[in-house]
């Protein structure tokens, strides 16, 4: 979500700053390749897992033929094992780069043991590919899982150093990524840092809008060597947001699609599709992502999209009537039914959804005073694309969590480029049943991961005044407490969240980069929060959670 008046904001800032001054660079995308990886350019991945396999992907880059055509199909190998090696082989078969599927091969690789760590590889025109490291899910209870979540990576505003760290983790069971894994503006606008955009040159150049410009795209992002190594190492369980779309997208069209120079909506919103699970280590389920992954008895991630499936128009006027019909849905019918189902008949401790935009109530009106250009009903609209633009359906779905005594549900949420902390009730003022301090009324928590490296309110909008709103939104405004579930919040810090799962409790963890626009950086823990099993109420953490006792052998 990019508030219309800060996107206008920042872009005309920057162009007057910079004159339009778009460099023609010299390179093409095949400049990126690094030559020891070949055919296999773009690496590996592995992705939802499951009690006995998971998904296994890479992408065979042929060599043109005289006539410039590419081959159409490259046969491949694949092999799983159990050694970093790959010489305790466990699974093996053989596949085609086929170019009706921009050469991307996946696999769903069954029959593995459960809660085990395996490594994989691909062999195709006479070369090897790195090895990938993937983990099936558990079957039975276990201690602890741990998972990075992540969210909004823009190319051209910063490295993806945050992802070089994650790579490095040794414990992770998945990296959750709830949207926003790319962008789909132009190189050289608005959205690009002047200081890194001639390094972190974009393909293609223009905007993202038919099935090639897509599939570039994502096989620009894949050639960073920070995300290659990443998916190297870790599963990867993803969602769209709008941007793999386009900005505040819905299922009949998008803020950012010109219908008139664009063309049709549905055309891109396929070739977006097609494109996302083509590169995207995914098990496909037709056109829909919505799904339940197991982790045995600890714990159920419920994945939503609240972005195509179902979502009517966003409403940009906070005193338009409709903005509250009943009938106004993020979800779509269909899959709203399917979610309230998966939290009632899961058998789990925990309940965890991957859930892209901000379901907690975000009270920003009250800031109003902080800019005498601005009015509260002004700044409450530029935030209804997250679900305060459905405040019937959420409320539906809180009381159906109240209304089925669902405990241990947990939400995990991008797109907003900040970090936050809610606990979940509606409503938040006045509501007699909530009570902050112990937590009672609340049915839910929800952890908003920070943008990895898409700008964030300081960037957009100046230290200054971010400053000043962080510590607004953190405290009494005049005495009087406007969001008092928010229990955190951090508007100026690029990075991620560690969630921690225990048979007792949750913890989010969030780490800070200290400078994204350099390719590697250092990062620290910069807050925690916990909630017991069976409590809504989030309590601080004293320091991360505690590592795993055994850890991972890394990928070679």
């Amino acid at each position: 979500m990019k508030p219309q008046m800060f996107r206008r904001m920042i872009a005309a800032l920057v162009l007057a700053s910079s004159g339009l001054a778009s460099a023609q660079h010299p390179f093409r995308i095949q400049d990126l390749y690094e030559p020891a990886l070949a055919p296999f350019y773009h690496g590996v991945a592995s992705g939802d897992p499951v009690n006995d396999g998971f998904i296994i992907w890479t992408r065979v880059t042929p060599k043109p033929t005289g006539n410039l055509n590419f081959h159409r199909k490259v046969p491949v190998k694949w092999i799983v094992a159990s050694d970093p090696l790959l010489t305790q082989v466990v699974a093996q078969g053989n596949q085609f780069a086929l170019a009706a599927s921009d050469f991307t091969v996946k696999v769903d690789v069954r029959g593995l043991a459960a809660g085990q760590t395996y490594y994989y590889g691909f062999e195709a025109l006479g070369r090897e590919s790195i090895t990938g490291k993937a983990k099936t899910a558990p079957d039975v209870a276990v201690d602890q899982l741990k998972f990075a979540v992540v969210s909004c990576a823009n190319y051209e505003w910063g490295y993806f150093s945050g992802y070089e760290q994650i790579s490095r983790r040794t414990d992770l069971d998945a990296v959750i990524c709830v949207g926003d894994y790319l962008y789909e503006y132009p190189d050289n606008d608005s959205y690009s840092s002047e200081e890194i955009r001639d390094e972190r040159v974009l393909f293609p150049r223009n905007e993202t809008v038919t099935l090639k410009h897509y599939r570039t795209r994502y096989a620009n992002y894949r050639l960073d060597p920070n995300l290659r190594r990443a998916h190297q190492q870790h599963p990867f369980i993803a969602i769209w947001d709008d941007h793999e779309f386009a900005n505040n997208a819905w299922r009949g069209g998008a803020e950012n699609h010109n219908l008139r120079k664009e063309g049709s909506w549905k055309r891109r919103e396929a070739a977006a599709i097609r494109a996302f699970l083509e590169w995207m280590p995914i098990r496909e389920q037709g056109t829909s992502i919505y799904r339940t992954l197991n982790y045995g008895p600890l714990m159920d991630l419920i994945l939503i999209d609240t972005r195509i499936e179902g979502r009517d128009p966003q409403i940009e006027d906070v005193n338009e009537p409709l903005l509250y019909a009943p009938s106004r849905t993020m979800l779509g019918r269909p899959q709203k039914d399917w979610l309230k189902t998966e939290m009632s008949d899961s058998a789990a401790t925990w309940k965890v959804i991957g859930n892209q935009v901000v379901f907690s109530e975000f009270n920003i009106g009250f800031t109003a005073p902080l800019d005498p250009l601005v009015t509260s009903d002004f700044l409450e609209s530029q935030f209804l694309d997250i679900w305060d633009g459905y405040p019937a359906e959420r409320r539906e779905l809180v009381n159906y969590i109240a209304d089925q005594d669902l405990d241990n549900v947990v939400i995990l949420t991008g797109d907003i480029h900040c970090s936050f902390a809610f606990e979940v009730a509606d409503p938040v003022l006045g509501n007699p049943f909530y009570d902050p301090a112990t937590g009672a009324g609340a049915v839910a928590v929800e952890f908003v991961t920070p943008s990895l490296s898409a700008a964030n309110f300081d960037e957009e909008l100046g230290e200054f005044f971010t400053g000043q709103l962080e510590e607004v939104i953190n405290s009494p405004f005049g005495g009087f407490n406007y969001n008092p579930h928010m229990k955190y919040a951090d508007l100026d810090q690029h990075g991620y969240v560690v969630l921690s799962v225990s048979p007792s409790a949750v913890q989010a963890d969030y780490y800070f980069l200290a400078d994204v626009l350099v390719p590697v950086t250092t990062e620290s823990w910069g807050a925690g929060f916990t909630v017991d099993a069976g409590s809504t109420l989030l309590v601080p953490a004293t320091s991360p959670a505690p590592a795993k006792p055994v850890q991972d052998i890394p990928a070679p």
